[in-house]
Order: C-alpha cells, then structure tokens, then sequence
C-alpha cells in the first residue's frame, strides 16, 4: 500500500496542565483544515500515527485535547512534534469560509533566519514569528529553553537578508 501523501500544518508546543492538553501552533493557512477535521497525525520516530480531536479551544495558541491522551505523562510523550493532515483532508477552495492573506506579521519573513545580539553573538535560529497584543515576538530555542524576542524597529539594527540574520542589540537580562 502506498503511503498517504501529508502536508505539515503545524507542530505540537508544551503540555498544557495536568488532563493531557497540548499547546499547539497551526499554520494561518491551514487552520481552517485544522478545525474541519476530525483527526491529525503526528510524527513519532518517522511515522504518522493518527489523534483523534476530542477538543481544541483558545484563540492565538491552540489548546489540544486528543482522544485517548488523558494525562500530562501522555501529554509530554508528544510535545514538539510536527503536526500533518492527509492531503486528501485538506479543503478545496470553494469549501473554504475564512479567507487569509499570506504574510500577515510584519516581521513573518524572518523565520529561519539567525537572531545575532551585537554583544552575545549569535542567540539561535527564530522557529516561528509570532503575534502578540503589544507587538511580533521571535519565538527561539536558546541554551536549551524556549526564549521570545521582541520584534521592532528599537531593537533591530539591521536585517542582513544575505546571510539571512538578523542583528538585534538586545536589553540586557532579556534571555535571563
């Protein structure tokens, strides 16, 4: 049998409280598809194994509940992992209800690029760019723990697209 073609729409965060809730981060493009279906699957050790959506509340970050993940232990076992839908899941477009545009956040297109402080070097690469009340946050893995970083024109010195970092002259006590 062939394998399903998938599409990555996201990845599982942190565990969320003790009933075995995920935090969860979904593609703008694909939350729609996200909220349609019934079932996601999730990578482990290069495999898709099927969830089922028991229930998904918050607005911004996701909270997760799946079918027969009852615990914060079961919760932990599948935190960080990339979150897919079956191609065939997707919508078409004329089933589709929200519409998005593509690239919404000002600093979106920095994801993948390296954040450089002018005085600790280079912090790590931004996984994911953020929308918060107040402004963009870089959300980053630096010294083993997840760090954001605000995004603005105050601490920006510049955008250096070559070799895809961005210079940032960071407050001190911020990555504290």
């Amino acid at each position: 049998m062939a394998e399903q073609p998938y599409v990555l729409i996201g990845h599982t965060r942190k565990a969320h409280g003790l009933a075995g809730e995920l935090k969860l981060s979904i593609e703008e493009r694909y939350i729609e598809d996200f909220l349609k279906n019934e079932r996601i699957f999730l990578d482990v050790k290069g495999t898709k194994i099927p969830y089922f959506i028991a229930n998904v509340r918050g607005k911004g970050e996701l909270i997760l509940q799946l079918e027969d993940v009852a615990d914060r232990d079961a919760a932990l076992m599948l935190q960080g992992r990339e979150v897919f839908l079956r191609e065939k899941d997707l919508l078409h477009d004329s089933e589709r209800e929200l519409e998005f545009e593509e690239e919404t956040l000002e600093y979106e297109h920095l994801k993948g690029y390296t954040l450089v402080d002018q005085t600790l070097g280079p912090i790590g690469a931004i996984d994911e760019v953020l929308e918060m009340p107040q402004q963009e946050m870089a959300f980053l893995k630096y010294r083993n723990r997840e760090v954001l970083v605000p995004l603005n024109e105050q601490l920006i010195v510049r955008v250096d697209k070559p070799a895809r970092q961005v210079i940032m002259d960071l407050p001190d006590g911020l990555l504290d």
